[in-house]
């Protein structure tokens, strides 16, 4: 009688491999979620509700804005120093305000009241604003009428 030992079928891995794909699964699903929840998300502005509400008295301002002979105009000097306002010069009372707006980072909008020289222009330096692209929002009134100006201004 010839006796041969049994021969041993190689065990099947099958399950680890599966027990393995499913926790790396569920571990870099994990991991995304809480890397996403520690990212700051930003609103354009907190109250953009109102604001949106309000859309139609800035839509009046940009009408009489593009009425005017004179255009304001925003121009940033050549060192890079400053930015210079100019207002039309037959506006009389001019009050406002000067919005520097940081699209990328809310935190560093900037906002000036309208205090023109008289010259009807206004200087602000530019020292105190971060490098990179800034709009300026103008928002005026002079005679009682309000108007509205935006620029795009690389600091």
């Amino acid at each position: 009688m010839d006796t041969k030992p049994e021969e041993t079928k190689p065990k099947s891995l099958w399950g680890y491999g599966i027990a393995a794909v499913y926790t790396v699964f569920a571990l870099s699903t994990l991991g995304i979620v809480a890397f996403t929840m520690t990212q700051k998300i930003e609103l354009v502005s907190p109250d953009y509700y109102a604001k949106e509400v309000k859309y139609e008295q800035q839509i009046n301002r940009q009408r009489q804005t593009n009425a005017l002979e004179q255009p304001v105009t925003c121009v940033l000097s050549e060192d890079g120093q400053s930015v210079k306002l100019q207002f039309p010069a037959q506006s009389a009372n001019v009050q406002g305000t000067i919005l520097f707006y940081r699209p990328s980072d809310s935190a560093r909008d900037q906002e000036f009241a309208i205090a023109l020289s008289a010259d009807s222009s206004q200087t602000i330096p530019t020292a105190k604003l971060a490098k990179g692209l800034w709009r300026v929002k103008v928002t005026w009134s002079s005679d009682g009428r309000d108007f509205y100006n935006e620029f795009i201004v690389m600091v």
